[in-house]
Formats: C-alpha cells, structure tokens, sequence
C-alpha cells in the first residue's frame, strides 16, 4: 500500500514538473540566439577553440530553412588538421515550430557547435578575435485590421445628439518580428451619399515596422531589391461591403492582392518602417440603407530574417 502511494507521488511531482516548464514567447521576436559562446575564450596560437550556438522559435509562426553561418573565421581559422578554412561554416536545421503556450510546449530549439584551430599569430601580440554566427530563416507575420465605415448621415446624427464615437481601429499581429499598424487618423471611414457618384474614395496607411532584434534579408537574385532591404511576399485582402481596392503597390482593382507580383515591391529596409499608401473604394449603392459596419484588411506575409551574435576569444601567439 505504501509502495501505491509514493508511486502515485512520484507520478504528480513528473507531472507538475512537465506542466511548470517555462515557455518562452515573444510577440516581438521569431527565432532568437539563446546562447552563443566559445570554450575556451583565451587560447595559444594553434590550438582549437569550440564554438557553441543555440537558437530557439520564441515567435508566433514556424521558421522555415533555418540556417546557421559562422563568420570571421574565412581565410583565417583552421580546421582541426591544421589547414586553412576556405568558405563560410553553415549548418542547417529545416524548419522549426512555434511555441504552443496554452499547452505549456515550448519552441523547437537547436544547438550549433564547430571545433576550429585559431589562426596563426606572431609571439608577442594576443589579439581579441571576434566569430559571428547568424541565424537566418523564412517567417511569416499575419495581421488583421478591422477600420469602422459609417455613413455621412449616421456621422452627422451622431454628433448633433451628442453620441459620437471615437470609432477605433483594431489592430491584431500574430507573433514576428515585422508588425503592422494604422494611425487613428484613417478611421472612421465615411460614406457620403449626399453626393451624386458611384464611389466613395478614402486613403489608407498602413505601416510595416521591424520590432526585432535582426534584420530582413532578400536572396541575392532579385535585382530590384539588392542592398535595399528586405522584400516582403503574401497577400493582402479587404473584406467589407462594397469595398475593393482604388490604387496599392499599383493594383488598381479587386479585393484581392498578391505580393509576389505587384508593380511597387513592398520592402523593408534594414531598421525602422515602410509606409504602405493605399486608396479604397466603397460602392455607394450598397451603403443606401446602412449607417454602420467596417472594412477589414488582411494580411498574410512572408519574408527571410536574421539574427546574429559574437563571441570573442583572445589568442596568445607564439
């Protein structure tokens, strides 16, 4: 009976334990570099020094063609049989999950290690050498925006009973690096049937800014963005009655926009944000009879990232 209970205790305290490990999770950040460090951190000329790197997806999305690339060590560093490293050292790990916070499961993590010879330094000089590893990956950030639409008649009603509404916009941003925002400016967009045309037009800036610790990338084949940043792909759509696109990124119609292919590549350069100007277009018609509902704009967007970090270590030459 005795030997009943404590293996019954012994199963709650594995439980508890699995249920109470830490999850990490940031809405800011994708896949981050937990750790990055080299043993030991001061060596001779000669000998070897290990070099070890942990990544983990801390973001709200899967991180796909991840990679590790060590640099600094190029036409420097050796292998462990003494002869000089040639090409950057790169690892790669394919694609890694997400963390799932209501069931307590962290993000996939991955550990990165080279074993390298320093390079050849004259006796008498200990300088400090600097290796970088960076992590690179393809994310994706989704994002909704819900901007409330009234008529020009609800508007002026509201106002003269005194009821008029702040009409706020929502903004929602799955967990990334990029994010996406609108200025309260923009809302509510308003509908004006007291004059004669088919079409109420209205502006609209939304504004793509990179909250991370890294940096967005583009594959060296796409001339048009080469040393400008990074390019953002996806789609985006606007749901709403009678809404549809008037002019964005050179789209001039339909609800539906596919970034791969648009005549004003989307790109996000190295730190701050890119604005992206857009003009709507509501069908009167529609609006005859309703004082108020929203416009929704939704995001789906893929880019490639990185992170990076440095570790030093001090060489004795001899």
């Amino acid at each position: 009976m005795e030997r009943s209970k404590l293996l019954i205790l012994a199963v709650f305290v594995l439980a508890g334990c699995v249920g109470t490990q830490p999850v990490n999770v940031d809405a800011n950040r994708g896949l981050t570099i937990v750790d990055f460090s080299a043993n030991p951190s001061e060596v001779q000329s000669g000998e070897l020094v290990l070099f070890d790197v942990e990544i983990e997806n801390i973001g709200g999305t899967a991180a796909r063609n991840v990679q590790i690339d060590f640099f600094g060590i190029e036409e420097q560093w050796r292998d462990s049989g003494g002869n000089l490293i040639d090409s950057t050292l790169t690892q790669t790990f394919g694609n890694m999950q997400p963390p799932i916070l209501e069931r307590g499961v962290p993000g996939d993590n991955r550990l990165a290690q080279i074993d390298i010879m320093t390079p050849a330094i004259p006796q008498g000089v200990s300088p400090t050498l600097s290796v970088e590893a960076r992590a690179s990956y393809d994310y994706n950030t989704s994002g909704f925006i819900d901007i409330p639409a009234v008529s020009e008649d609800e508007f002026r009603r509201k106002r003269i009973t005194g009821q008029q509404s702040p009409f706020p916009i929502t903004v929602l941003n799955s967990a990334g690096p990029i994010q996406m925002s609108m200025q309260q400016r923009f809302a509510p967009i308003r509908v004006d049937n007291t004059i004669d045309n088919e079409f109420q037009v209205w502006p609209l800036r939304v504004e793509l800014t990179n909250v991370g610790d890294g940096f967005p990338i583009t594959e060296e084949d796409d001339v048009r963005i080469r040393g400008a940043g990074g390019r953002i792909f996806g789609t985006i759509e606007i749901l709403g009655p009678g809404a549809e696109f008037e002019d964005c990124l050179g789209e001039t119609d339909g609800t539906f926009i596919n970034l791969d292919s648009t005549d004003l590549a989307l790109r996000l350069r190295e730190t701050g944000s890119v604005p992206m100007a857009c003009t709507i277009r509501i069908d009167k018609d529609i609006w005859n009879d309703r004082p108020e509902d929203s416009v929704k704009i939704i995001f789906n967007l893929f880019y490639r990232y990185y992170v990076s970090a440095s570790a030093n270590v001090r060489v004795i030459g001899r």
